[in-house]
């Protein structure tokens, strides 16, 4: 686990909610939409975005917001058909898993997420038990295709940074 400053990011993708979980309780059909979207893969490729994937879970105090799509920088812009999410300068705090693929976004959300929060609690990190009461209620993952590494990111809140000094 590592805590660093991050730059400001643009997340460009689409948005999905609850009621589009499957069965499942993951966004697999979603994501698969997003793979075979020519509007996105065009995207991509015309960016140089071709090995990254990201996935973003934005909590509010009741639900949640699931993207899917790329993490650019905070000069990127989406083209039609794509949606922009602004993610602010922040710390985070960090878990890198090597040895990833794809299939990490079609796991259950409500697997994934709580594994990924014990693990930073367990290393000292504090964070509010709904995440949509911080500051910046964001969990963020991203895949880069190429090396298989894949990043799991906490926002923390000023409160958070504060008290783990």
């Amino acid at each position: 686990m590592k805590k660093e400053k991050y730059s400001a990011h643009n997340f460009i993708g689409k948005v999905f909610m609850p009621n589009q979980i499957d069965e499942n309780k993951t966004y697999t059909a979603a994501i698969q939409e997003m793979e075979n979207d020519p509007v996105f893969q065009k995207f991509i490729k015309d960016n140089g975005y071709e090995n990254e994937r990201a996935s973003l879970v934005v909590f509010g105090p009741e639900n949640f917001m699931f993207w899917y799509g790329i993490l650019a920088d905070d000069k990127q812009m989406p083209v039609a058909g794509l949606n922009k999410f602004e993610l602010p300068a922040s710390e985070i705090a960090e878990i890198n898993t090597p040895d990833s693929n794809l299939a990490f976004f079609s796991q259950p959300l409500n697997f994934v997420i709580p594994t990924f929060l014990d693990k930073l609690s367990k290393d000292g990190i504090t964070m509010y038990e709904n995440l949509g009461d911080s500051e910046k209620p964001y969990v963020l993952a991203k895949l880069n295709l190429e090396t298989k590494e894949l990043a799991q990111i906490l926002y923390l809140d000023t409160s958070s940074e504060e008290s783990s000094k």
